[in-house]
């Protein structure tokens, strides 16, 4: 699920997600010979552990500038306990950050920056590989069970210099080097220059590396995607109506004016009608997980109150097996298109549906054997709908918009195989 490598920047510090990791054997450690192997294979930048037999690589960064610090390897020595150890965090730009660590280094394959629907896929993945081991759950986003409170403004920051990125060594000035050596020590003229030939010889009677095929890790990720449709169709829009529907419509003084769910977590909104913040927060609807008090300016008979409650779907064996077992394209946006018309008929209104994309994570869908499409709908739907809404079992549901109205927004994916 990883993509390429991106930086996001915390006061001063820039902190890298997205690097692929390594456990070195004893022969290789961060000898000239390993880094020079893993630039040949297209890799600009490393980051390693302290007791240098694990490394973390990645190819070019968009936008890089120095110095920039390995997100994994700053939790692992600022912020681990030890153990297995799960960090997932909001980093802006509707972007999640996912970290897995054991014994206080990266887990492969878990280091990852993306959307939150990846994010949760990998969370799931991750607490299935250590099903029945105690895994520390810390983030700001609430998509973990058990989770520790911490801001990723906080976690990042003042990063100490064994996490830093270091620029994997050049062959081309190595050679550059060579050359002026042999132009400095002319007396050895000879002997460099032939070191030099044989080095030249050598570079080219070496095969170029093959591309890495990617069809492999796509087809993982596919898989995992197509098992949890379920979970985040119509398992979890249960479960933001039943959260709903334990929510009075007033607390304290507060009247409820806005209801928001993604994915696990569920928004609140309060106006305030006469009660006061601390009435509030000494009795806070059931099943808050957490409350923000929000100013809206100096006025403090304007101040609204933010409550977020928790969404939990048990993970089930019911979801989708294959990439076949979905329906062909043109037939899941028939079937997409005729469940929204129906529901017009009983009162919803603005309903939309796009064609399903090719759904590539980044790679080139030219060498993609067998993709996943992806496609996206939205409708405004009667409140008294609401209960008896079925999602389609090859659909999911991403946001849950309320206003408090006689209707409400409901926006969603669907996922389908080539036609």
């Amino acid at each position: 699920m990883n993509q390429s490598a991106l930086w996001v920047k915390f006061e001063q510090y820039r902190f890298v997600l997205g690097m692929e990791w390594r456990l070195l054997t004893p022969d290789q450690k961060l000898a000239r010979s390993t880094l020079t192997a893993i630039q040949r294979q297209g890799m600009y930048w490393y980051a390693s552990s302290g007791l240098q037999d694990f490394i973390g690589v990645c190819s070019a960064i968009p936008q890089s500038k120095q110095p920039m610090y390995s997100a994994a390897l700053h939790l692992a020595t600022e912020w681990s306990n030890g153990g297995l150890e799960l960090f997932a965090f909001g980093m802006g730009n509707q972007q999640v950050a996912v970290i897995g660590l054991n014994e206080r280094r990266p887990v492969p394959g878990f280091d990852f920056i993306g959307t939150l629907t990846e994010a949760e896929a990998l969370v799931q993945e991750f607490e299935a590989i250590h099903q029945d081991q105690p895994i520390r759950h810390v983030g700001d986003l609430g998509i973990l069970a058990n989770e520790e409170q911490l801001n990723a403004h906080t976690v990042f920051d003042q990063p100490n210099n064994d996490s830093k990125l270091k620029r994997l060594p050049s062959l081309k000035a190595l050679i550059s080097v060579l050359g002026v050596v042999v132009l400095l020590f002319s007396a050895g003229g000879g002997f460099y220059y032939w070191q030099l030939q044989e080095r030249e010889n050598m570079l080219s009677q070496m095969a170029a590396p093959s591309p890495s095929d990617p069809n492999p890790g796509y087809n993982q990720q596919v898989l995992q995607s197509i098992k949890t449709i379920h979970l985040q169709g119509q398992s979890l829009y249960a479960q933001w109506l039943q959260i709903a529907q334990t929510m009075p419509m007033s607390n304290q003084g507060w009247v409820l004016n806005q209801f928001d769910c993604k994915g696990n977590q569920c928004t609140a909104g309060w106006r305030r009608l006469y009660g006061s913040v601390d009435d509030f927060y000494d009795h806070l609807p059931p099943g808050s997980q957490s409350t923000q008090h929000l100013p809206a300016d100096k006025d403090v008979l304007k101040h609204r109150l933010e409550t977020l409650h928790e969404a939990r779907v048990e993970l089930t064996d019911q979801g989708f097996k294959t990439l076949s077992d979905l329906p062909a394209n043109a037939v899941g946006f028939r079937h997409v298109s005729t469940w929204l018309q129906d529901l017009s008929l009983i009162g919803a209104r603005n309903v939309n549906a796009e064609k399903a994309q090719l759904w590539t994570n980044n790679l080139d869908a030219a060498v993609i054997k067998q993709p996943l499409f992806k496609g996206t709908w939205s409708a405004e739907i009667p409140l008294g709908l609401a209960s008896s809404l079925q999602i389609p079992p090859f659909a999911t549901v991403t946001q849950m918009q309320s206003n408090l109205g006689s209707t409400y927004q409901l926006t969603g994916d669907y996922y389908v195989h080539p036609d």
